[in-house]
């Protein structure tokens, strides 16, 4: 699917460009950093799956979703576990509207684990990430439920002081609702998929 293949492209792109930035300083966390990061962006529709209505996909970006542009802002907190692993959480928003002005919003918690292949002035984190998201609608014709969530995201950073550095990000957060078989809302299980791209502001503490 197109969404796959563009985070896989930027992956490899990611570790191929990464040498040229090292630092020759070498490590620069231990074990007890700290990272404090603050989020925001927009969020654009890739796909929807129906797994059990004759397998539908909707692609491309856009097409078929039924969704427009939405927004996604954040706060994350990780340590560093080791001198190339940060683990920790973060707490965020997002919404969107289909095609109908009907507000769709979330509010995503996630457990994150970060590695930093570079460290120092330039960074390029890669993130993978594990939660739920309280989701509702504003026209009140479908409750309010709890879903999984699974992200994944690269980014690029620069550290314009010590302490305080931006980030330029990319990934895919994936939403399965799912029901078991004897549900009536069996055949809506479905698997969403969104592209936030985000610029954050962090501060590290060492």
């Amino acid at each position: 699917m197109i969404n796959k293949k563009l985070v896989l492209i930027i992956l490899i792109v990611t570790l191929l460009v990464a040498p040229l930035f090292g630092q020759s300083g070498g490590k620069y966390y231990e074990k007890g950093d700290q990272m404090f990061t603050f989020r925001a962006g927009p969020v654009i529709p890739a796909f929807f799956y129906f797994p059990y209505d004759d397998g539908e996909t909707t692609l491309p970006f856009f097409e078929g979703t039924h969704l427009k542009v939405g927004g996604y802002g954040s706060i994350r907190y990780q340590g560093f576990v080791n001198s190339s692993l940060a683990l920790g959480g973060e707490l965020g928003y997002y919404f969107n509207y289909d095609n109908s002005k009907e507000l769709f919003t979330s509010v995503p918690f996630q457990a994150k684990l970060t590695y930093f292949p570079l460290q120092g002035t330039f960074e390029i984190p890669l993130s993978v990430g594990v939660g739920f998201g309280y989701n509702s609608y504003s026209g009140g014709n479908k409750p309010s439920y709890f879903s999984s969530l699974f992200t994944a995201e690269v980014g690029f950073s620069w550290f314009f002081k010590e302490n305080w550095g931006l980030t330029l990000s990319s990934g895919l957060q994936l939403y399965p609702e799912i029901y078991l078989k004897n549900h009536p809302n069996h055949a809506h299980t479905a698997l969403a998929g969104v592209m936030p791209i985000t610029l954050s502001i962090s501060y590290r503490s060492n």
